[in-house]
């Protein structure tokens, strides 16, 4: 018997063996495996017990690969946009200020950086804000691959999701509170329906309300009213409608411990996810603050830490536009760093059980607000938008790519 094993490894390493390794590795030979990998499975079977091994790596691995390749690289035509849309608006001076500015901030020159970041945006799918933002300067090649970019997600997002269907859910606030108005915690009020008596009594309940503008991004078209301030109702009903301020919302009482950091801000929780139709997986988890605006966006003033699986926050806060960071909110003075979102289980429940509901849509960004005794859900984003950790905040060198790859496998 140790003879003929002997032999077998002998075999194995013969001219003869290295030959017929080579020639099903070769292009001919994997497309003659066809889909099933018939032919590859025959000639293997001449090789013996190492050569079934080779073949168990040989398909695993190549079959991996195919599948995050179908999801994770950018198709041509999305690419060729992509780079036109970035010649289109090419701006050398705008870059090479950016490349300072990120020079400063990582004490490194500017001209390899300047260069690094034209490479990154025509070769590795990186915006130049992707680069600055995720701190891609003091990152390695291997570090900067877990990392999500604008572009990726925005892939991503309509790869996976069903547009129709999500603009007929998502697109608009008032189609959203239709379909989630059990979760939303809130009375509503839509002016396409409702008259200017009907936002009299509105008020009369909510003598503070909001008014959003039902398409809009990035807390835009959200405003903020007192009913003691109207004094003719029709007048204020037709300017609503003339600014295409057509929902009205009853202002949300958050959690205590929320308002401790920032009263005048309903300051919320972002949690992307992932439906594969079976389970709801939670890929990224982030906590935005307020500076006592009606939004806590960063076109308001607010910023955001990033959150760890049990709610915790990883470290200090930052809005990623500059290099002001935050271990404490600069308002209230509360700790940013030992932040811990309440009722976390409640929220990670909430977001299980709507993430089910438009299953033709699965990989959504929602926006929850935490209130006194349940959370409450804002609204759903079907491009999540794209929030990292910054090394320079937290010390973390790890993206959310790993995460989202490990579970969009097609």
């Amino acid at each position: 018997m140790v003879d003929s094993i002997g032999r077998r490894c002998r075999n194995l390493r013969s001219p003869l063996m290295r030959r017929r390794r080579r020639n099903l590795r070769s292009p001919k030979a994997r497309r003659g495996a066809g889909t099933c990998g018939c032919a590859v499975r025959a000639r293997l079977s001449l090789c013996g017990g190492g050569a079934r091994r080779l073949k168990v790596l040989m398909f695993g691995a190549r079959k991996r690969n195919e599948r995050q390749r179908f999801l994770m690289q950018i198709d041509l035509k999305a690419r060729v946009r992509y780079l036109t849309n970035r010649l289109r608006n090419f701006n050398p001076g705008r870059i090479w200020e950016l490349a300072q500015k990120i020079g400063k901030e990582h004490n490194r020159a500017t001209f390899p950086i300047f260069v690094d970041m034209l490479y990154s945006a025509a070769f590795k799918d990186t915006a130049f804000i992707d680069y600055y933002e995720a701190d891609f300067a003091s990152l390695t090649r291997a570090e900067r691959k877990t990392f999500m970019t604008s572009l990726l997600q925005h892939h991503i997002a309509v790869k996976v999701n069903d547009q129709k269907i999500a603009e007929e859910n998502f697109i608009s606030k008032l189609n959203f509170n239709r379909r989630f108005e059990k979760y939303l915690g809130r009375e509503w009020l839509d002016l396409n329906i409702a008259d200017a008596a009907a936002l009299e009594a509105f008020a009369e309940r909510h003598p503070v309300f909001i008014a959003k503008v039902p398409i809009s991004r990035e807390g835009h078209g959200v405003f903020r009213y007192e009913a003691k301030d109207v004094t003719d109702w029709p007048a204020f009903y037709a300017e609503l409608v003339s600014k295409d301020q057509m929902l009205i919302e009853e202002k949300i009482t958050q959690h205590p411990y929320l308002a401790e950091y920032c009263a005048g801000t309903v300051n919320t929780t972002r949690i992307t996810s992932y439906f594969d139709g079976t389970d709801v997986h939670i890929l990224v988890r982030v906590q935005k603050f307020g500076r006592g605006s009606v939004s806590d966006q960063f076109s308001w003033g607010g910023f955001f830490t990033m959150l760890d699986e049990n709610g915790k926050a990883v470290g200090r806060g930052h809005n990623g536009k500059n290099d002001t960071f935050y271990e404490n909110h600069p308002d209230s003075g509360k700790s940013i760093i030992d932040f811990q979102v309440p009722l976390w289980d409640e929220v990670v429940a909430l977001i299980t059980e709507v993430a089910q509901i438009v299953p033709e849509v699965p990989y959504i960004g929602w926006d929850v607000a935490v209130g006194p005794n349940s959370p409450i859900l804002i609204e759903g984003n079907w491009i999540p938008g794209l929030y990292e950790s910054r090394v320079l905040a937290t010390g973390i060198r790890r993206g959310t790519r790993p995460a989202h790859e490990a579970v969009m496998t097609f």
